[in-house]
């Protein structure tokens, strides 16, 4: 061991570093100074002595080369001790060494959700950049409240328009229509005479048919239907009325030849009075509505009965009556051949 070798101190014992055991016995310094190699005969070398008898001749390059081996062994052995004496070096196996581990810690804190021990914090806003990025949050409210205010305008304008179609419809067409349906026609003289919007089936005459002799109960069959008021017990009815027997069709009374109609009272057994037209009509008009064609197919205990007085139809019997219009009883006449 060389003088330099021999004066430093020796490493304290830590932890991470165990101690290094002392050698057992001390080698004397060798002196190399102009020691030559021992393969040249001729050169005089000098002689180190290495124990109590044995000596060893060295070249010039050998101790050079020797000189240089010790000086690389004392600084080793310097490093060691320092790095045992200094307590912030970092151990064998020392976490902080090992790049590998710190890659995994920050793996570890990224998929966690944590920031990196590493990581930086983002620098603060300035006052130019605060106001930019308010300048473009009110930029977004600005065109969501314009965004809402076209689409509230559009649907009030929808409203508007389709109120006005409404009224339009209300006001106008159906209001027309009102005025002039079931209203007496400009031509009072016509016949029949039909009120606004009646079917125009009521002004042809129907055409009689044959049909079942053996019916028990008056039987309605509606054949236009009609759209004004509805008829009531106790009022009288303008009607225009074609009659025939049931089992040829064959008419024996009707209005329409006479280019007349008639009005009689209904409802009045309905009432508790006395009937003033055959029983068949009396109840077989009520709940019928103006504007109405209807077939009425009416057995002999309801009409003049199977055993009619001369004059009169006898058994079952089909009329096909138009009712034209309605008003308050009355207590003129009977029509003509209907009174019972």
């Amino acid at each position: 061991m060389s003088d330099r070798g021999r004066s430093r101190r020796t490493a304290r014992p830590t932890k991470a570093t165990p101690p290094k055991a002392a050698p057992d016995t001390e080698v004397e310094p060798t002196d190399v100074e102009g020691a030559e190699s021992d393969k040249t005969p001729e050169a005089t070398s000098p002689e180190v002595v290495t124990g109590a008898d044995e000596t060893v001749s060295l070249d010039k390059d050998d101790a050079g080369d020797t000189a240089a081996e010790a000086d690389e062994a004392d600084e080793a052995g310097a490093d060691a001790a320092t790095g045992a004496d200094d307590p912030d070096a970092a151990a064998p196996g020392d976490p902080e060494d090992d790049p590998a581990g710190d890659a995994e810690d920050e793996d570890a804190a990224a998929a966690k959700g944590k920031p990196s021990s590493k990581s930086k914090a983002p620098a603060p806003m300035t006052k130019a950049e605060k106001r930019a990025a308010a300048r473009i949050a009110a930029a977004k409210v600005a065109r969501r409240r314009r965004a809402g205010q076209a689409i509230a305008g559009t649907i009030i304008v929808l409203l508007v328009v389709g109120g006005a179609f409404a009224g339009v419809w209300y006001f106008g067409d159906r209001a027309e229509k009102n005025r002039v349906k079931c209203k007496p026609s400009a031509d009072a003289a016509a016949f029949p005479p039909l009120l606004g919007g009646m079917d125009k089936g009521l002004a042809t005459e129907p055409k009689m048919t044959t049909g079942d002799a053996d019916i028990k109960t008056v039987k309605q069959t509606i054949l236009i239907k009609g759209e004004c008021k509805t008829v009531k017990a106790g009022q009288t009815v303008t009607v225009n009325y074609v009659g025939a027997t049931i089992k040829d069709g064959k008419v024996f009374d009707a209005s329409w030849p006479r280019k007349k109609t008639i009005e009689i009272p209904v409802g009045q057994k309905q009432l508790g009075k006395q009937p003033q037209v055959i029983e068949g009509w009396d109840e077989g008009l009520v709940g019928l509505k103006v504007g109405t064609r209807v077939q009425l197919d009416i057995p002999g205990s309801k009409a003049y009965g199977d055993d009619a007085p001369e004059g009169y139809p006898a058994g079952t019997l089909r009329f096909i009556v138009d009712i034209l219009d309605v008003k308050d009883a009355d207590s003129g006449g009977l029509p003509a051949g209907l009174g019972g």
